[in-house]
């Protein structure tokens, strides 16, 4: 017997990153508001997406601020806050982690087998093999914020990963958070909720 319950157009497979959704989000409220759709006015759904932005810079995700702020910018260039918070996001995204970033992802790792290792051992390895996939051009710092998160226990096996998804896949397992600087990769514990 069918439920007349609403349905999902949503895949029961397909996960929803959490940054795209609040992206999502956000982006629906500000349309939402210009249109007269959202019970809240287009002033008040802008000030929400720019708090939002004005979060996640402060919280040291600089893509997501960079992607609401954004927002912001576009239904109103004139937002003196967004504007300064916005160049600085770009700032440090085009001198920082961004090109760091990119720089790692030229590297592929052919095979990455850990079985109950340190955060620690797993990112020492994770250096060798980068410095061997590609003959010693790419050999990535790491930085471990908390002793205790160094000595978390994980077990991983991937074949073919660019090393930025290696990185991220590692620090999920030690429930960490990387943050790409400008010269290190710097792991600390990942917020609660």
């Amino acid at each position: 017997m069918r439920s007349a319950g609403p349905t999902s157009s949503i895949p029961p497979t397909m996960k929803l990153n959490p940054r795209d959704l609040v992206v999502r989000l956000a982006f629906t409220l500000v349309v939402g508001a210009s249109v007269g759709a959202a019970p809240l006015r287009a002033a008040d759904e802008l000030e929400n997406l720019f708090q939002m932005g004005r979060a996640a810079y402060y919280k040291g995700d600089l893509e997501q601020a960079q992607q609401l702020l954004s927002m912001v910018e576009a239904q109103n260039p004139r937002h003196q806050e967004t504007r300064i918070l916005l160049a600085d996001v770009r700032m440090k995204l085009k001198a920082n982690g961004t090109s760091l970033k990119k720089k790692y992802q030229g590297v592929t790792l052919p095979k990455l087998e850990l079985t109950e290792v340190t955060l620690q051992e797993a990112l020492d390895g994770l250096r060798a093999l980068s410095k061997n996939a590609s003959q010693g051009k790419v050999v990535p710092n790491f930085i471990v914020a908390d002793p205790a998160l160094g000595a978390t226990k994980i077990s991983l096996m991937l074949t073919d990963v660019p090393l930025p998804i290696a990185i991220d896949y590692v620090a999920r397992l030690a429930r960490a958070k990387p943050t790409y600087d400008q010269h290190a990769i710097v792991f600390s514990k990942a917020s609660e909720g």
